[in-house]
Protein backbone atom coordinates (compact mmCIF):
# COMPACT_ATOMS: atom_id res chain seq x y z
CA UNK A 1 0.00 0.00 0.00
CA UNK A 2 2.99 2.27 0.35
CA UNK A 3 3.12 2.69 -3.42
CA UNK A 4 -0.38 4.13 -3.70
CA UNK A 5 -0.28 7.80 -4.60
CA UNK A 6 -3.26 10.15 -4.30
CA UNK A 7 -3.54 12.18 -7.50
CA UNK A 8 -7.05 13.21 -8.50
CA UNK A 9 -10.03 11.68 -6.70
CA UNK A 10 -12.25 9.26 -8.58
CA UNK A 11 -15.25 11.46 -7.74
CA UNK A 12 -13.54 14.68 -8.93
CA UNK A 13 -16.45 15.88 -11.08
CA UNK A 14 -18.93 15.47 -8.24
CA UNK A 15 -16.61 17.24 -5.83
CA UNK A 16 -16.10 20.14 -8.23
CA UNK A 17 -19.84 20.54 -8.74
CA UNK A 18 -20.67 20.47 -5.03
CA UNK A 19 -17.84 22.90 -4.24
CA UNK A 20 -19.26 25.29 -6.85
CA UNK A 21 -22.68 25.13 -5.19
CA UNK A 22 -21.04 25.63 -1.79
CA UNK A 23 -19.29 28.77 -3.06
CA UNK A 24 -22.58 30.16 -4.35
CA UNK A 25 -24.25 29.51 -0.99
CA UNK A 26 -21.41 31.31 0.80
CA UNK A 27 -21.71 34.31 -1.51
CA UNK A 28 -25.48 34.42 -1.02
CA UNK A 29 -25.05 34.44 2.77
CA UNK A 30 -22.57 37.32 2.46
CA UNK A 31 -25.06 39.37 0.44
CA UNK A 32 -27.97 38.35 2.68
CA UNK A 33 -26.35 39.70 5.86
CA UNK A 34 -24.73 42.78 4.36
CA UNK A 35 -27.87 44.75 5.24
CA UNK A 36 -27.13 44.24 8.95
CA UNK A 37 -23.80 46.05 8.74
CA UNK A 38 -24.07 49.69 9.78
CA UNK A 39 -21.02 50.22 12.01
CA UNK A 40 -17.80 48.54 13.08
CA UNK A 41 -19.23 46.29 15.81
CA UNK A 42 -21.84 44.94 13.37
CA UNK A 43 -19.11 43.73 11.03
CA UNK A 44 -16.55 42.38 13.51
CA UNK A 45 -18.78 41.29 16.43
CA UNK A 46 -22.13 40.60 14.76
CA UNK A 47 -23.57 43.44 16.83
CA UNK A 48 -22.60 41.47 19.97
CA UNK A 49 -25.64 39.34 19.30
CA UNK A 50 -24.45 35.76 18.64
CA UNK A 51 -26.58 33.14 20.40
CA UNK A 52 -25.44 29.62 21.29
CA UNK A 53 -26.68 27.91 18.09
CA UNK A 54 -24.34 30.14 16.08
CA UNK A 55 -21.63 30.91 18.63
CA UNK A 56 -20.74 27.26 19.34
CA UNK A 57 -20.31 26.32 15.65
CA UNK A 58 -18.34 29.53 15.15
CA UNK A 59 -15.95 28.59 17.97
CA UNK A 60 -15.56 25.04 16.73
CA UNK A 61 -15.29 25.88 13.03
CA UNK A 62 -12.52 28.38 13.76
CA UNK A 63 -10.46 25.66 15.44
CA UNK A 64 -11.45 22.59 13.37
CA UNK A 65 -9.32 23.35 10.34
CA UNK A 66 -7.28 21.22 7.95
CA UNK A 67 -4.52 20.97 10.53
CA UNK A 68 -6.88 19.82 13.26
CA UNK A 69 -8.49 17.17 11.06
CA UNK A 70 -5.77 15.93 8.69
CA UNK A 71 -2.90 16.73 11.05
CA UNK A 72 -4.49 14.93 14.00
CA UNK A 73 -5.04 11.78 11.94
CA UNK A 74 -1.44 11.86 10.74
CA UNK A 75 0.02 12.46 14.21
CA UNK A 76 -2.15 9.70 15.69
CA UNK A 77 -0.95 7.36 12.91
CA UNK A 78 2.59 8.09 14.15
CA UNK A 79 2.23 8.37 17.93
CA UNK A 80 -1.32 7.53 19.00
CA UNK A 81 -2.78 9.69 21.76
CA UNK A 82 0.69 10.93 22.70
CA UNK A 83 1.03 12.47 19.25
CA UNK A 84 -2.19 14.48 19.55
CA UNK A 85 -1.92 16.01 23.02
CA UNK A 86 -1.25 19.28 21.18
CA UNK A 87 -4.57 18.93 19.34
CA UNK A 88 -7.33 17.98 20.19
CA UNK A 89 -6.52 17.47 23.89
CA UNK A 90 -4.77 20.82 24.43
CA UNK A 91 -7.54 22.94 22.86
CA UNK A 92 -10.18 21.04 24.86
CA UNK A 93 -8.44 22.14 28.05
CA UNK A 94 -8.16 25.67 26.66
CA UNK A 95 -11.88 25.92 25.80
CA UNK A 96 -12.84 24.81 29.30
CA UNK A 97 -10.41 27.23 30.96
CA UNK A 98 -11.77 30.12 28.88
CA UNK A 99 -15.33 29.19 29.81
CA UNK A 100 -14.58 28.86 33.52
CA UNK A 101 -12.21 31.75 34.14
CA UNK A 102 -12.15 34.32 31.32
CA UNK A 103 -15.32 34.44 29.20
CA UNK A 104 -17.57 36.13 31.76
CA UNK A 105 -15.06 38.83 32.72
CA UNK A 106 -13.95 39.59 29.17
CA UNK A 107 -17.51 39.78 27.82
CA UNK A 108 -18.52 42.04 30.70
CA UNK A 109 -15.69 44.38 29.72
CA UNK A 110 -17.39 45.27 26.42
CA UNK A 111 -14.14 45.54 24.44
CA UNK A 112 -13.96 45.30 20.65
CA UNK A 113 -10.62 43.44 20.65
CA UNK A 114 -8.36 41.91 23.30
CA UNK A 115 -5.84 44.60 22.32
CA UNK A 116 -8.23 47.09 23.97
CA UNK A 117 -8.03 45.10 27.22
CA UNK A 118 -4.22 44.91 27.12
CA UNK A 119 -4.00 48.65 26.40
CA UNK A 120 -6.25 49.57 29.32
CA UNK A 121 -4.64 47.16 31.79
CA UNK A 122 -0.94 47.47 30.92
CA UNK A 123 -0.59 50.48 28.60
CA UNK A 124 -0.24 50.94 24.85
CA UNK A 125 3.29 49.50 24.61
CA UNK A 126 2.19 46.10 25.89
CA UNK A 127 -0.98 46.28 23.81
CA UNK A 128 1.13 46.92 20.72
CA UNK A 129 3.43 43.97 21.44
CA UNK A 130 0.40 41.74 21.96
CA UNK A 131 -1.09 42.94 18.66
CA UNK A 132 2.13 42.31 16.70
CA UNK A 133 2.25 38.69 17.83
CA UNK A 134 -1.45 38.18 17.06
CA UNK A 135 -1.13 39.66 13.56
CA UNK A 136 1.97 37.58 12.73
CA UNK A 137 0.27 34.45 14.00
CA UNK A 138 -2.98 35.14 12.18
CA UNK A 139 -1.43 36.02 8.80
CA UNK A 140 0.80 32.94 9.01
CA UNK A 141 -2.21 30.81 9.94
CA UNK A 142 -4.17 32.25 7.02
CA UNK A 143 -1.38 31.42 4.60
CA UNK A 144 -1.21 27.86 5.88
CA UNK A 145 -4.97 27.40 5.53
CA UNK A 146 -4.92 28.74 1.97
CA UNK A 147 -2.15 26.26 1.11
CA UNK A 148 -4.24 23.45 2.59
CA UNK A 149 -7.32 24.59 0.66
CA UNK A 150 -5.39 24.76 -2.60
CA UNK A 151 -3.91 21.31 -2.00
CA UNK A 152 -7.29 19.73 -1.31
CA UNK A 153 -8.89 21.29 -4.38
CA UNK A 154 -5.91 20.21 -6.50
CA UNK A 155 -5.99 16.63 -5.20
CA UNK A 156 -9.72 16.31 -5.67
CA UNK A 157 -10.40 18.22 -8.89
CA UNK A 158 -7.07 18.66 -10.66
CA UNK A 159 -7.34 22.45 -10.67
CA UNK A 160 -3.97 24.19 -10.40
CA UNK A 161 -2.81 25.34 -6.98
CA UNK A 162 -2.64 28.99 -8.04
CA UNK A 163 -6.19 29.06 -9.46
CA UNK A 164 -7.53 27.30 -6.36
CA UNK A 165 -5.81 29.74 -4.02
CA UNK A 166 -6.91 32.86 -5.88
CA UNK A 167 -10.54 31.77 -6.23
CA UNK A 168 -10.72 30.76 -2.56
CA UNK A 169 -9.20 34.04 -1.43
CA UNK A 170 -11.52 36.15 -3.59
CA UNK A 171 -14.64 34.37 -2.33
CA UNK A 172 -13.66 34.88 1.31
CA UNK A 173 -12.76 38.55 0.72
CA UNK A 174 -16.23 39.19 -0.70
CA UNK A 175 -18.10 37.33 2.06
CA UNK A 176 -16.07 38.84 4.90
CA UNK A 177 -16.28 42.34 3.40
CA UNK A 178 -20.05 42.21 2.90
CA UNK A 179 -21.44 40.19 5.80
CA UNK A 180 -18.68 40.14 8.45
CA UNK A 181 -19.23 37.92 11.48
CA UNK A 182 -23.00 37.83 10.88
CA UNK A 183 -22.38 35.95 7.62
CA UNK A 184 -19.36 33.97 8.82
CA UNK A 185 -21.20 32.64 11.88
CA UNK A 186 -23.94 31.28 9.58
CA UNK A 187 -21.33 29.72 7.30
CA UNK A 188 -19.65 28.22 10.37
CA UNK A 189 -22.93 26.55 11.34
CA UNK A 190 -23.17 24.93 7.89
CA UNK A 191 -19.52 23.89 8.03
CA UNK A 192 -20.00 22.33 11.46
CA UNK A 193 -22.82 20.13 10.16
CA UNK A 194 -20.71 19.11 7.13
CA UNK A 195 -17.72 18.19 9.32
CA UNK A 196 -19.79 16.06 11.68
CA UNK A 197 -21.51 14.36 8.73
CA UNK A 198 -18.25 13.75 6.83
CA UNK A 199 -16.36 12.27 9.78
CA UNK A 200 -19.47 10.42 10.93
CA UNK A 201 -19.67 8.60 7.60
CA UNK A 202 -15.96 7.78 7.50
CA UNK A 203 -15.58 6.38 11.04
CA UNK A 204 -17.89 3.32 10.82
CA UNK A 205 -16.44 2.34 7.43
CA UNK A 206 -12.90 2.39 8.83
CA UNK A 207 -13.99 0.54 11.96
CA UNK A 208 -15.50 -2.13 9.77
CA UNK A 209 -12.19 -2.56 7.93
CA UNK A 210 -10.28 -3.14 11.19
CA UNK A 211 -12.80 -5.54 12.73
CA UNK A 212 -14.64 -3.14 14.99
CA UNK A 213 -13.71 -0.89 17.91
CA UNK A 214 -13.14 -3.78 20.31
CA UNK A 215 -10.63 -5.41 18.00
CA UNK A 216 -8.87 -2.06 17.49
CA UNK A 217 -8.56 -1.43 21.23
CA UNK A 218 -7.03 -4.88 21.66
CA UNK A 219 -4.63 -4.88 18.72
CA UNK A 220 -3.86 -1.23 17.96
CA UNK A 221 -0.34 -0.22 16.94
CA UNK A 222 1.29 3.05 15.89
CA UNK A 223 4.43 3.92 13.96
CA UNK A 224 6.50 5.05 16.98
CA UNK A 225 5.73 1.82 18.87
CA UNK A 226 4.41 3.62 21.95
CA UNK A 227 1.16 2.66 23.74
CA UNK A 228 -1.56 3.94 21.34
CA UNK A 229 -4.20 5.03 23.86
CA UNK A 230 -2.29 6.69 26.71
CA UNK A 231 -2.06 10.42 27.35
CA UNK A 232 0.76 9.94 29.87
CA UNK A 233 4.46 9.27 29.32
CA UNK A 234 5.13 5.54 29.11
CA UNK A 235 7.94 3.70 30.85
CA UNK A 236 11.45 4.05 29.48
CA UNK A 237 11.18 0.55 28.00
CA UNK A 238 8.00 1.57 26.14
CA UNK A 239 9.50 4.74 24.68
CA UNK A 240 8.67 7.38 27.31
CA UNK A 241 6.89 10.27 25.63
CA UNK A 242 7.34 10.03 21.85
CA UNK A 243 10.82 8.60 22.39
CA UNK A 244 11.97 11.08 25.04
CA UNK A 245 12.64 9.93 28.61
CA UNK A 246 13.67 11.58 31.87
CA UNK A 247 13.47 15.35 32.23
CA UNK A 248 13.25 15.90 28.45
CA UNK A 249 10.29 13.54 28.23
CA UNK A 250 8.48 15.31 31.06
CA UNK A 251 9.17 18.76 29.54
CA UNK A 252 8.00 17.57 26.12
CA UNK A 253 4.81 16.14 27.66
CA UNK A 254 4.08 19.40 29.52
CA UNK A 255 4.71 21.40 26.35
CA UNK A 256 2.25 19.21 24.45
CA UNK A 257 -0.53 20.17 26.87
CA UNK A 258 0.40 23.83 27.24
CA UNK A 259 1.39 24.94 23.70
CA UNK A 260 -2.26 25.37 22.73
CA UNK A 261 -3.88 24.51 26.05
CA UNK A 262 -2.43 27.62 27.72
CA UNK A 263 -0.73 29.49 24.87
CA UNK A 264 -3.99 30.13 23.05
CA UNK A 265 -5.83 31.41 26.13
CA UNK A 266 -4.87 34.88 24.92
CA UNK A 267 -5.58 34.28 21.22
CA UNK A 268 -7.46 37.15 19.58
CA UNK A 269 -9.03 34.79 17.04
CA UNK A 270 -10.53 32.70 19.83
CA UNK A 271 -11.54 35.48 22.18
CA UNK A 272 -13.35 37.48 19.49
CA UNK A 273 -16.10 34.89 19.97
CA UNK A 274 -16.35 35.84 23.63
CA UNK A 275 -16.76 39.50 22.71
CA UNK A 276 -19.41 38.69 20.07
CA UNK A 277 -21.59 36.63 22.43
CA UNK A 278 -25.09 37.86 23.20
CA UNK A 279 -24.33 37.97 26.94
CA UNK A 280 -21.99 36.61 29.60
CA UNK A 281 -23.99 33.40 30.12
CA UNK A 282 -23.85 32.65 26.38
CA UNK A 283 -20.11 33.31 26.25
CA UNK A 284 -19.30 31.08 29.22
CA UNK A 285 -21.42 28.06 28.38
CA UNK A 286 -20.71 28.18 24.65
CA UNK A 287 -17.03 27.62 25.43
CA UNK A 288 -17.71 24.88 27.94
CA UNK A 289 -19.98 23.04 25.51
CA UNK A 290 -17.47 23.62 22.70
CA UNK A 291 -14.78 21.93 24.80
CA UNK A 292 -16.86 18.77 25.12
CA UNK A 293 -17.87 18.75 21.45
CA UNK A 294 -14.31 19.41 20.28
CA UNK A 295 -13.08 16.36 22.20
CA UNK A 296 -15.78 14.14 20.71
CA UNK A 297 -15.26 15.38 17.16
CA UNK A 298 -11.47 15.59 17.46
CA UNK A 299 -11.14 11.97 18.56
CA UNK A 300 -12.71 10.75 15.30
CA UNK A 301 -9.73 11.54 13.02
CA UNK A 302 -7.41 10.43 15.86
CA UNK A 303 -9.13 7.04 16.00
CA UNK A 304 -9.02 6.75 12.22
CA UNK A 305 -5.29 7.52 12.18
CA UNK A 306 -4.53 4.77 14.72
CA UNK A 307 -6.86 2.37 12.92
CA UNK A 308 -5.21 2.91 9.54
CA UNK A 309 -1.72 2.13 10.86
CA UNK A 310 -3.13 -0.99 12.53
CA UNK A 311 -4.85 -1.84 9.24
CA UNK A 312 -1.46 -1.80 7.52
CA UNK A 313 -1.54 1.43 5.55
CA UNK A 314 2.02 2.48 4.73
CA UNK A 315 2.49 6.11 3.72
CA UNK A 316 5.74 7.69 2.53
CA UNK A 317 7.77 9.43 5.22
CA UNK A 318 6.52 12.97 5.83
CA UNK A 319 3.13 12.32 4.19
CA UNK A 320 1.21 10.92 7.14
CA UNK A 321 -1.25 13.81 6.93
CA UNK A 322 -2.65 12.08 3.83
CA UNK A 323 -4.29 9.38 5.98
CA UNK A 324 -7.79 10.85 5.69
CA UNK A 325 -7.57 11.72 1.96
CA UNK A 326 -6.34 8.16 1.33
CA UNK A 327 -9.31 6.71 3.21
CA UNK A 328 -11.70 9.03 1.37
CA UNK A 329 -10.32 8.05 -2.03
CA UNK A 330 -9.84 4.30 -1.58
CA UNK A 331 -12.36 3.20 1.07
CA UNK A 332 -15.39 5.46 0.76
CA UNK A 333 -18.04 5.29 -1.95
CA UNK A 334 -18.01 8.31 -4.31
CA UNK A 335 -20.87 10.12 -2.53
CA UNK A 336 -19.18 9.73 0.84
CA UNK A 337 -15.76 10.87 -0.38
CA UNK A 338 -17.46 13.90 -1.96
CA UNK A 339 -19.13 14.73 1.36
CA UNK A 340 -15.85 14.41 3.23
CA UNK A 341 -13.85 16.60 0.86
CA UNK A 342 -16.51 19.32 0.83
CA UNK A 343 -16.57 19.18 4.65
CA UNK A 344 -12.78 19.49 4.76
CA UNK A 345 -12.82 22.42 2.34
CA UNK A 346 -15.63 24.00 4.34
CA UNK A 347 -13.61 23.72 7.56
CA UNK A 348 -10.77 25.61 5.92
CA UNK A 349 -13.09 28.24 4.45
CA UNK A 350 -14.61 28.89 7.89
CA UNK A 351 -11.20 29.28 9.49
CA UNK A 352 -9.93 31.54 6.69
CA UNK A 353 -12.90 33.91 6.89
CA UNK A 354 -12.89 34.15 10.68
CA UNK A 355 -9.13 34.69 10.92
CA UNK A 356 -9.11 37.26 8.14
CA UNK A 357 -11.83 39.27 9.88
CA UNK A 358 -10.03 39.23 13.23
CA UNK A 359 -6.74 40.35 11.69
CA UNK A 360 -8.44 43.11 9.72
CA UNK A 361 -10.18 44.22 12.92
CA UNK A 362 -6.86 44.79 14.67
CA UNK A 363 -5.63 46.80 11.69
CA UNK A 364 -8.82 48.81 11.20
CA UNK A 365 -9.80 49.27 14.85
CA UNK A 366 -6.62 49.38 16.95
CA UNK A 367 -4.00 50.70 14.54
CA UNK A 368 -6.36 53.20 12.92
CA UNK A 369 -7.59 54.49 16.29
CA UNK A 370 -4.01 54.91 17.45
CA UNK A 371 -3.54 57.51 14.72
CA UNK A 372 -7.11 58.85 14.89
CA UNK A 373 -8.40 58.48 18.48
CA UNK A 374 -11.68 60.29 17.72
CA UNK A 375 -12.67 57.94 14.87
CA UNK A 376 -16.38 57.15 14.74
CA UNK A 377 -17.87 53.66 14.44
CA UNK A 378 -18.51 54.28 10.75
CA UNK A 379 -14.87 55.33 10.29
CA UNK A 380 -13.78 52.11 11.94
CA UNK A 381 -16.10 50.08 9.73
CA UNK A 382 -14.59 51.63 6.63
CA UNK A 383 -11.01 50.95 7.76
CA UNK A 384 -11.74 47.34 8.75
CA UNK A 385 -13.23 46.76 5.31
CA UNK A 386 -10.17 48.28 3.66
CA UNK A 387 -7.96 45.99 5.78
CA UNK A 388 -9.85 42.79 4.79
CA UNK A 389 -8.50 42.48 1.20
CA UNK A 390 -5.06 43.68 2.33
CA UNK A 391 -4.93 40.95 4.97
CA UNK A 392 -6.11 38.23 2.60
CA UNK A 393 -3.76 39.27 -0.19
CA UNK A 394 -0.81 39.25 2.23
CA UNK A 395 -1.70 35.72 3.29
CA UNK A 396 -2.17 34.73 -0.35
CA UNK A 397 1.33 35.92 -1.20
CA UNK A 398 2.71 33.81 1.64
CA UNK A 399 0.70 30.82 0.48
CA UNK A 400 1.90 31.11 -3.11
CA UNK A 401 5.59 31.56 -2.38
CA UNK A 402 6.35 29.81 0.93
CA UNK A 403 5.70 26.08 1.27
CA UNK A 404 6.99 25.95 4.86
CA UNK A 405 4.27 28.24 6.16
CA UNK A 406 3.11 25.63 8.69
CA UNK A 407 6.36 26.11 10.61
CA UNK A 408 5.51 29.79 10.96
CA UNK A 409 2.13 28.77 12.40
CA UNK A 410 3.77 26.46 14.93
CA UNK A 411 6.34 29.08 15.92
CA UNK A 412 3.76 31.87 16.23
CA UNK A 413 1.44 29.74 18.35
CA UNK A 414 4.16 28.67 20.79
CA UNK A 415 5.41 32.26 20.97
CA UNK A 416 2.23 33.37 22.72
CA UNK A 417 2.85 31.17 25.74
CA UNK A 418 6.35 32.50 26.39
CA UNK A 419 5.59 36.18 25.81
CA UNK A 420 2.01 37.29 26.51
CA UNK A 421 0.06 34.54 28.30
CA UNK A 422 1.40 35.34 31.79
CA UNK A 423 0.48 39.02 31.45
CA UNK A 424 -2.94 38.21 30.00
CA UNK A 425 -3.89 35.90 32.87
CA UNK A 426 -2.45 38.25 35.51
CA UNK A 427 -4.40 41.12 33.97
CA UNK A 428 -7.60 39.44 35.16
CA UNK A 429 -6.51 37.84 38.40
CA UNK A 430 -3.61 39.75 39.98
CA UNK A 431 -4.18 43.40 40.88
CA UNK A 432 -0.46 44.11 41.39
CA UNK A 433 0.51 43.19 37.82
CA UNK A 434 1.68 46.35 36.02
CA UNK A 435 2.89 47.46 32.61
CA UNK A 436 6.59 47.29 33.51
CA UNK A 437 6.21 43.71 34.74
CA UNK A 438 4.23 42.73 31.62
CA UNK A 439 6.84 44.15 29.22
CA UNK A 440 9.71 42.59 31.17
CA UNK A 441 7.83 39.28 31.14
CA UNK A 442 7.42 39.52 27.37
CA UNK A 443 11.13 39.93 26.65
CA UNK A 444 12.37 37.63 29.42
CA UNK A 445 10.16 34.82 28.18
CA UNK A 446 11.26 35.21 24.57
CA UNK A 447 14.99 35.53 25.35
CA UNK A 448 15.01 32.64 27.82
CA UNK A 449 13.09 30.49 25.32
CA UNK A 450 15.84 31.13 22.76
CA UNK A 451 18.58 30.37 25.32
CA UNK A 452 16.97 27.15 26.50
CA UNK A 453 16.45 26.14 22.87
CA UNK A 454 20.17 26.43 22.16
CA UNK A 455 21.05 24.48 25.32
CA UNK A 456 18.53 21.70 24.69
CA UNK A 457 19.01 21.35 20.94
CA UNK A 458 22.78 21.46 20.75
CA UNK A 459 23.16 19.41 23.91
CA UNK A 460 20.75 16.60 23.12
CA UNK A 461 19.43 16.58 19.56
CA UNK A 462 20.21 16.42 15.86
CA UNK A 463 18.97 18.43 12.89
CA UNK A 464 15.81 16.38 12.36
CA UNK A 465 14.45 17.31 15.79
CA UNK A 466 14.48 21.10 15.58
CA UNK A 467 10.78 21.49 16.35
CA UNK A 468 10.93 19.09 19.29
CA UNK A 469 13.54 21.39 20.84
CA UNK A 470 11.31 24.42 20.14
CA UNK A 471 8.49 22.85 22.16
CA UNK A 472 10.62 21.49 25.00
CA UNK A 473 12.42 24.82 25.53
CA UNK A 474 9.07 26.60 25.57
CA UNK A 475 8.27 25.20 29.02
CA UNK A 476 11.17 26.79 30.96
CA UNK A 477 10.74 29.95 28.85
CA UNK A 478 7.12 30.26 29.99
CA UNK A 479 8.14 29.72 33.61
CA UNK A 480 10.76 32.48 33.35
CA UNK A 481 8.12 34.77 31.80
CA UNK A 482 5.77 34.20 34.74
CA UNK A 483 8.45 34.65 37.42
CA UNK A 484 9.68 37.84 35.75
CA UNK A 485 6.16 39.28 35.68
CA UNK A 486 5.72 38.71 39.41
CA UNK A 487 9.17 39.93 40.50
CA UNK A 488 9.33 43.04 38.30
CA UNK A 489 5.74 44.04 39.09
CA UNK A 490 6.43 43.85 42.83
CA UNK A 491 9.64 45.86 42.48
CA UNK A 492 8.00 48.64 40.44
CA UNK A 493 4.72 49.21 42.29
CA UNK A 494 5.65 52.81 43.13
CA UNK A 495 7.33 53.83 39.87
CA UNK A 496 4.54 52.29 37.76
CA UNK A 497 1.35 51.85 39.82
CA UNK A 498 -0.83 49.05 38.44
CA UNK A 499 -3.83 50.10 36.39
CA UNK A 500 -7.18 48.68 37.52
CA UNK A 501 -9.22 46.31 35.38
CA UNK A 502 -11.70 48.65 33.68
CA UNK A 503 -14.30 48.05 31.00
CA UNK A 504 -14.46 49.71 27.57
CA UNK A 505 -16.19 52.72 29.12
CA UNK A 506 -13.40 53.22 31.67
CA UNK A 507 -15.45 51.95 34.63
CA UNK A 508 -13.60 49.89 37.25
CA UNK A 509 -14.82 46.30 37.26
Amino acid sequence: MGEDVITVFQSANWILGILAVFVLVILYIGVRYSSKIEEGDDLVLAGRGLTMPFLIPSILSTWICAGAIMGAAGEAYLGGFQGVLWDPFGPVMMFILVGLFFATRLRRGGFTTVVDFMNSRFGNKMGTMYMIIQILSAVGWLGGQLVALGTIIYLTTGFSMMISLIVGALVMILVTYMGGLWALSRIDAIVFVLIVAGLGVMLPIVMGEVGGLGNLLENAEVYYEVPPFTIFPASEEDGGFLGYVGILGIAFWISAWTALGLGDLSSQVLLQRVLAAKDEFTAKYSFLISGVLYLVIGLIPVTIGIAMYTYGLELPEGQQELVLPWVADFMLPPWASTLFVVALAGAIVGTVGDTCLITATMFGHNIYKFFKPNATNKDTLRMVRIAIPITMISALVLALYFETIYKLIVFSGALQLTTITAAYVAGFYWKKANGTGAIASFFAGFISWAIFYVIIFYGNMTEGYVWDAVYISMVPGAIVSLITLVVVSLLTQKSNPPKPFVNAKGEVM
